[in-house]
């Protein structure tokens, strides 16, 4: 029997952010999925994302290595983080219009501290680019704010519920 943690589950994305928000005419409109218990997303750019013709600019790419470790250190400690430090290896140049896939995984997590890794690769597995970050959790309500304008159509994880019936149960008690 397969086990279920490497059935691919998706993640909840938003209207305007410029890696999975779906309302940004310059986005990348990505959606961030979990499988075999790391973040992943699939990246194809296009050409207003490039720095010069057919090579996506260094910045797109950290902002995509970024956002999907951000995903993934929010899954190791159910509660949104905020970018703490940055370091990207650019290995070769990033093209466009190609079918790529930004990996994400935790090195280390604490509730203080989340770190993490990760690369964008094609499906020959050539690395165009690693990142390690560390990342800072939000508090508990303000995670349950970016929450509550996250986009949930049905079958998404629910990274943050443990935290809501928390706050929920703690309200009933005050």
């Amino acid at each position: 029997m397969p086990q279920i943690h490497n059935k691919k589950r998706y993640l909840p994305n938003s209207k305007h952010c410029f890696v999975c928000g779906e309302d940004n005419a310059s986005g990348l409109k990505t959606r961030f999925y979990v499988e075999e218990d790391e973040v992943k997303m699939p990246l194809t750019a296009v050409e207003h994302h490039c720095g010069y013709e057919n090579t996506v600019h260094g910045g797109v790419v950290a902002a995509a290595l970024d956002e999907c470790m951000g995903w993934a250190a929010a899954r190791a400690i159910a509660r949104m983080c905020v970018t703490a430090e940055l370091t990207v290896r650019y290995i070769e140049r990033v093209p466009v219009e190609q079918d790529l896939t930004v990996v994400a995984r935790v090195i280390r997590s604490h509730r203080r501290m989340v770190s993490t890794e990760a690369e964008i690769v094609d499906q020959a597995g050539t690395v165009f680019a690693r990142a390690t970050g560390r990342f800072l959790p939000l508090t508990g309500e303000e995670t349950l704010e970016v929450d509550d304008v996250l986009l949930y159509r049905g079958g998404e994880e629910r990274v943050f519920d443990s935290l809501r019936e928390a706050q929920l149960a703690s309200d009933r008690t005050d």
